[in-house]
């Protein structure tokens, strides 16, 4: 899996489970502490389903640390 590049509103980095697989949304989903979903509004459209990159971030890396997938480089 590909780590998510964050979008930066107001200082803060959020990514969107929009971003995500559909399978991956669904395991970061149900990983979610309950209200981490927001509604970020910029540039005067509304984001939905935001969550704060930090927390997608622990997600993301203990994910790969639990399924094993790395990512490997052959030179």
């Amino acid at each position: 899996m590909t780590k998510l590049v964050p979008i930066s509103i107001a200082g803060r980095k959020w990514i969107q489970l929009s971003q995500l697989s559909s399978k991956h949304a669904k395991q970061f989903r149900s990983w979610l502490p309950v209200n981490s979903l927001k509604k970020i509004p910029f540039q005067g459209i509304e984001l939905n389903e935001c969550v704060d990159f930090s927390t997608y971030e622990f997600w993301f890396r203990s994910h790969q640390e639990t399924t094993g997938s790395h990512n490997v480089f052959d030179f």
